[in-house]
């Protein structure tokens, strides 16, 4: 289910390969052969929401681990903060990559399933306003808005 913000470049996913060694190191993780082709999996694919079923099913070919070496893989990159995470209505996570200077949300259709994101630079500035207004320093956020898309 990849999103319509577009594919990553080579560029940027080279940095965020570089952040996530960095932020893995600084946590005290080693880079063994299931966290690694988990996280090159997820740069390849970008701004793609995986589940760990999808992930696991396309690492199959090569030499990795099992599915709860996904799962727990995709809990320590979501803790590190090197992923976001997408519940979807079906009672499935997807994750993707969190780039850090790329910031966006999600429109989850209730129907279909399609998940698409974008970026709006309005809302950005509501949320910074809010949070101001109300005496709160940001660490993040995440926006999902849910509802059905109008045909055309």
């Amino acid at each position: 289910m990849c999103g319509s913000v577009g594919d990553v470049d080579v560029a940027t996913r080279d940095r965020w390969l570089e952040h996530a060694a960095s932020r893995m190191t600084a946590a005290g993780l080693r880079t063994g052969a299931a966290r690694s082709a988990v996280v090159e999996l997820l740069a390849r694919e970008g701004q793609c929401l995986l589940s760990a079923a999808e992930i696991s099913d396309r690492l199959r070919t090569g030499s990795t681990g099992s599915t709860a070496s996904v799962y727990r893989v995709l809990d320590e990159l979501s803790e590190l903060g090197l992923v976001h995470r997408l519940d979807g209505r079906d009672g499935v996570a997807r994750f993707e990559i969190a780039d850090p200077e790329h910031h966006h949300h999600h429109l989850v259709d209730d129907v279909t399933g399609e998940v698409r994101s974008f970026a709006d630079d309005d809302l950005e500035r509501a949320i910074a306003a809010v949070a101001l207004r109300h005496g709160f320093r940001l660490s993040g956020h995440d926006v999902v808005l849910r509802g059905t898309a109008e045909a055309g």
